[in-house]
């Protein structure tokens, strides 16, 4: 018996023991929100206090907003897409990737070198960033093969745009890989090509000796039968897949352009509104800070 009493008494103590401690904990939440509601007033009615104060710090940060946006160099933006022809994705991104770190590096040698453009011409660029435009259709284990991709310069001479366009997709046919397939793949077209015109010229004489036979004709080529129709057909038919592999020919290019960079007469950025913005809200900051100070040192005066 007794020992359930006392069981009861631990018992009823651990309750009021767990009362007070979230009454505590309540007290203590509660004195922190009258604090921060405190401090907010007391800020407030500082700022409207010292309006003026502040006022003069947001009027000079607009100053130097609107004096940093007048020394700021204009910059144009542009973007240009192009399309592989059944290559890796990954290759070009590395290229590229190469190139974007010497833009971000300001390694003006190496890019005027790798583009071939005077230096000049590469200082006037800012930024360089490109994206594949159908990553996000393909699963993340999956390779991306001749998709297109867009790259988007940023450049100081809006004129510069005609130059750097040729300039990439060159920077880019330089691959070694790339040259070494397109060479091969030329070769073999470029004999098919001959083989076509060897075989339309063979059958151009028959025909010509058909149409316009010199001596005695018996209407037999080879113990067979000649048929003018068979020889025009197959001329045709011939001529038609030499004008196909031509087209080929001048589709060799590992790279293609789809849409060239957009000339621009106005510059992207600087934007006088960002500057002002970004200006006159530290200013303010800086202004509530300094009135803050003042008005403590006032109070500590007060208080001796």
């Amino acid at each position: 018996m007794y020992k359930e009493t006392e069981q009861k008494h631990k018992e009823k103590q651990t309750y009021k023991d767990d009362e007070i401690d979230i009454s505590v904990v309540f007290d203590r939440i509660s004195s922190g929100i009258k604090r921060i509601i405190h401090n907010i007033s007391f800020i407030i009615s500082v700022i409207i206090k010292r309006s003026v104060t502040i006022t003069l710090f947001v009027i000079v940060g607009l100053g130097l907003g609107y004096g940093a946006y007048k020394v700021t160099k204009p910059y144009y933006t542009s973007s240009m897409t192009l399309i592989l022809s059944d290559i890796r994705n990954k290759f070009v991104e590395n290229q590229l990737n190469s190139l974007t770190e010497m833009v971000s590096e300001d390694n003006y040698e190496a890019i005027a070198q790798s583009l071939d453009i005077e230096v000049e011409e590469a200082k006037q660029i800012k930024k360089m960033e490109f994206t594949n435009l159908d990553q996000d259709r393909i699963s993340e284990d999956s390779v991306l093969i001749g998709s297109p991709f867009k790259i988007e310069l940023m450049l100081y001479d809006n004129k510069l745009f005609e130059v750097m366009e040729p300039a990439l997709v060159d920077y880019l046919e330089s691959n070694r890989y790339f040259s070494k397939q397109k060479r091969i793949r030329q070769r073999q077209v470029e004999s098919l090509i001959g083989k076509y015109k060897n075989e339309i010229a063979s059958i151009d004489s028959v025909k010509t000796s058909v149409v316009s036979p010199r001596g005695p004709v018996n209407g037999f080529v080879y113990g067979e039968p000649i048929d003018p129709t068979n020889l025009y057909r197959e001329s045709v038919s011939m001529y038609q897949q030499q004008v196909q592999l031509e087209a080929e020919l001048d589709r060799l290019d590992n790279i293609e352009i789809v849409n060239g960079f957009t000339p621009r007469l106005n510059p992207t950025g600087p934007n006088l509104y960002k500057f002002l913005a970004i200006a006159g809200f530290l200013a303010f900051l800086i202004g509530v800070k300094v009135a803050l100070n003042l008005e403590a040192r006032k109070r500590r005066r007060f208080d001796f």
